[in-house]
């Protein structure tokens, strides 16, 4: 398996429709290096994070987009995550409420870890029963 960093991630989602490739030659390269090399890719949960967040913040997707990227990557048979289950859950979330999906992916992860709750002094990621607000 062979890890995968978000910059490569981004090359291989994005194609030109959404955003004018400024590097055809890395996105040429990365497209036939996941898709002809046999190899299994692994997206870690920070690789996803921060992909999803350039998605939404620098790219301007909605997040019904950025669900289907991201359930054509968990449906990819030759990429990984590390708990699929969690990012569903994070997605489905993501895609109802108002947070970021890196609120969700927390939350997420946080309960499959044990915790009752999850602190913070997000207005919007506390919308969600897995977070608690601190303060008002």
């Amino acid at each position: 398996m062979i890890g995968l960093d978000t910059n490569i991630l981004l090359r291989w989602l994005l194609d030109d429709s959404i955003v004018a490739d400024d590097a055809p030659a890395q996105t040429e390269l990365v497209s036939r290096t996941i898709l002809e090399s046999g190899e299994t890719f692994f997206v870690n949960d920070i690789v996803l994070a921060e992909t999803i967040w350039v998605l939404r913040n620098k790219v301007g997707q909605s997040r019904k987009v950025v669900e289907e990227i991201v359930n054509r990557l968990l449906c990819s048979v030759n990429v990984e995550t590390a708990n699929p289950a969690v990012v569903r859950r994070a997605l489905d979330a993501f895609v109802k409420g108002k947070a970021d999906f890196a609120d969700y992916l927390i939350a997420e992860l946080n309960v499959e870890a044990g915790c009752s709750t999850t602190l913070t002094f997000d207005g919007k990621a506390s919308l969600h029963p897995s977070f608690s607000r601190l303060g008002k």
